[in-house]
Order: structure tokens, then sequence, then C-alpha cells
């Protein structure tokens, strides 16, 4: 089994999912350079990308791993609110943050 991941965009107030790669189809790709995070996503429903730019102002992106044999590491991302675009010809969002927390499930559980 290869490594897995799983993308949530969701509303830092409420908790409320905006995007869930677990219940809808999109495609993520993250790069990162200078210390910020990029997240380019295409095929993700128009009236999803459009409420994500609607609350661009209170977004974090969580990315799941789970690398093979090992513990899901969670990665925690705060949006930037003036980076988040949609692009509504080719069907693309793009966000961006610049703070990143991690976490590592044997850092926080006890044997």
């Amino acid at each position: 089994m290869a490594q897995q991941e799983t993308w949530l965009i969701k509303h830092a107030v409420t908790g409320r999912s905006f995007a869930d790669s677990r219940k809808q189809v999109f495609d993520c790709r993250l790069e990162s350079a200078d210390g910020v995070f990029r997240f380019t996503l295409q095929e993700l429903p128009r009236e999803a990308a459009e409420v994500i730019v609607r609350y661009s102002g209170e977004l974090n992106v969580f990315r799941f791993v789970t690398p093979e044999n090992e513990a899901v590491v969670k990665h925690w991302y705060y949006v930037n609110p003036e980076s988040v675009k949609y692009n509504d010809q080719i069907g693309e969002l793009t966000l961006e943050a610049d703070s990143k927390i991690e976490y590592h499930p044997e850092e926080y559980w006890g044997d």
C-alpha cells in the first residue's frame, strides 16, 4: 500500500467542511517555496469553490498523510485570505498559507 492523502478545507470558526477528498472528487497539488505553501485544486465543483472564496478570511486546510505502515500525520495550514482565488474559466482554485502545524501521533499518545 502506498502513502495516502486526505484533503479538507474547513471553516475556521464553525468547522464546517467546504471540501473533503473523502466525499468529493478533486485534485489537490501542494507546492512550497520560501515558507509559502501553495494549494491548487482542480475539478472541485464550482459551488464549493465559490463558498471557499466567500469565506477566504476564515479558512484552514488540513492534509492527512498516511505513510505505508505508519501512523497518520496531520498537517494544519492557516490560509492567507488574500491568496484565495478561483479561475472559473479553467475551474482552478488556488490558496496559499504561510504557516503550518504538523502533528505526529506518537508525540501525543503514550503506550
